[in-house]
């Protein structure tokens, strides 16, 4: 059944990129996360900024759309990451070094650290990272374009 997961979301990303003007290379892999979750990654020579858009907006836009109908074609909601000549890879990378940033800065202070506004893929990468770090935890706060991540150390309850 994965094989056939793989087979369609391939041929509905290609067939959406081809229909807004632009020749891909599509690879799908299904990840280990959870048993419906895949990694579309789009290879394109030409046209990479038009296509992952000012701060990942229009890749994020794309992605909704192949969820969108993979859905609608199979039945089934699936976690189904768009790529498009590593963004989100490179991107998830610098993510994470800004949360192991903030960490130590958390540490170092012992108060909590406000990050920078973020879109809801960049703080979903940060909560992601840090949800097993021992010292401190995570929260989004604010509204809208203005929502980030504030780190707190983790308190631990003093003996009695």
């Amino acid at each position: 059944m994965n094989q056939d997961y793989v087979q369609n979301i391939k041929i509905i990303t290609e067939g959406l990129i081809e229909k807004i003007g632009f020749t891909a290379i599509v690879e799908v892999k299904p990840q280990e996360t959870t048993p419906q979750s895949f990694l579309c990654s789009v290879r394109v020579d030409e046209g990479q900024n038009f296509l992952i858009g000012q701060y990942g907006t229009n890749l994020s836009a794309l992605q909704h759309l192949v969820r969108i109908l993979t859905r609608k074609k199979l039945g089934e909601k699936m976690d189904i990451i768009v790529d498009v000549n590593d963004y989100f890879l490179e991107k998830k990378q610098f993510l994470e070094k800004e949360a192991a940033q903030a960490r130590q800065d958390v540490l170092e202070m012992s108060d909590s650290v406000v990050m920078r506004p973020m879109l809801p893929y960049e703080r979903k990468v940060v909560h992601a990272f840090l949800s097993a770090d021992q010292a401190v935890m995570t929260e989004s706060v604010g509204q809208g374009e203005e929502r980030r991540v504030v780190v707190r150390p983790k308190i631990t309850a003093l003996p009695v």
